[in-house]
């Protein structure tokens, strides 16, 4: 028994060698070329056939989202980079008036353009395949991020968390995406030096003797099921996630020091929910890491700025009015 469990665990490495040997990709060129012809497909950018990403879509977003940038400005949910005692948070009192300090969170991109169009065929639209190609992005940003959340040799690794997918999003989707993306990283040997993976936090359960059904028509101020944030306000958007993920009991995860990872970042609000828990429990958390920041009037995302890696494309509009 213990040598079969080994002989599993060892199958996803072995998988990845034979997929991209020159004979896996021989195999693989002649699988694609027939799913082209039994079943059409196009580039989800351009709509070029035979591909889901053409090599020139492809090619344009790589050199988009080379250079990770800091994207915590005009985020107004996220939480503080090192809350003090006695701390009001935002909607209390105005940042200019506390000194506050957002918690770093470096992009790999601006959500718009390709970037935009190829995240939303990823998550949405049923594109898995465009996994292999998501994935060395977000790796880029989680490298640039480890090296300033742990800058010293010889300190403990730093912990990797994804914000947890709701059990509502895996119903309809059948996957989730962060969670493949950082698999596909992970498997591929690409996490960054002295980082490793661990989903720590989950969504908080409801009381007990209530269905979920019920539960979800319910607002408790701690362990509440959230809803979809599209479509709702800053306001609206913490209102609706905070209290409901937890990392456990107080005092369980003393001494982990943590980056949150997500796909998308627009307010700040979810990743502040998952900070929130990640700290209740005691954790240390250092910044996060988005593959995409939404533009925004508050945002350096114009197409004159230099600073902003691909930014010329939300200038140009891509037909995109909000985060699906």
């Amino acid at each position: 028994m213990v040598k079969l469990t080994a002989q599993v665990a060892k199958l996803p490495a072995r998988l990845d060698r034979l997929l991209f040997s020159p004979a896996g990709r021989t195999a693989a060129e002649a699988v694609t070329g027939l799913a082209a012809a039994v079943a059409p497909v196009s580039c989800v950018v351009c709509e070029t056939p035979d591909r889901s990403l053409c090599s020139g879509c492809a090619a344009g977003i790589r050199r988009a989202t080379l250079h990770p940038y800091p994207a915590e400005e005009g985020a107004a949910a996220l939480p503080a980079a090192e809350p003090e005692p006695g701390y009001l948070p935002p909607q209390d009192r105005s940042r200019e008036d506390t000194g506050f300090v957002p918690l770093p969170v470096l992009a790999a991109g601006t959500y718009a353009g390709g970037l935009a169009r190829t995240l939303l065929a990823f998550k949405n639209r049923g594109h898995t395949d465009l996994a292999v190609f998501l994935a060395p992005v977000l790796a880029g940003a989680l490298h640039a991020a480890v090296r300033s959340a742990c800058p010293e040799p010889g300190a403990p690794d730093v912990v990797l968390v994804p914000v947890p997918g709701t059990p509502r999003s895996l119903r309809k989707r059948g996957y989730q995406p962060l969670m493949l993306l950082m698999r596909l990283i992970e498997r591929r040997r690409l996490l960054p030096a002295g980082s490793r993976l661990a989903s720590l936090v989950r969504h908080a359960p409801g009381p007990p003797g209530i269905s979920a059904a019920r539960f979800r028509c319910l607002d408790f101020s701690r362990g509440r099921v959230a809803g979809p944030q599209k479509g709702l306000g800053r306001s609206g958007r913490r209102r609706n996630v905070h209290g409901s993920m937890t990392a456990g009991p107080a005092g369980s995860l003393e001494g982990c020091t943590c980056v949150v990872v997500d796909d998308v970042l627009t307010t700040g609000a979810t990743l502040a929910e998952t900070v929130r828990a990640l700290r209740s429990a005691g954790a240390v958390v250092r910044g996060a890491v988005v593959i995409a920041v939404t533009p925004a009037p508050a945002r350096n995302t114009s197409p004159s700025s230099a600073a902003v890696p691909g930014s010329a494309a939300a200038g140009n509009g891509n037909g995109i009015t909000g985060r699906e």
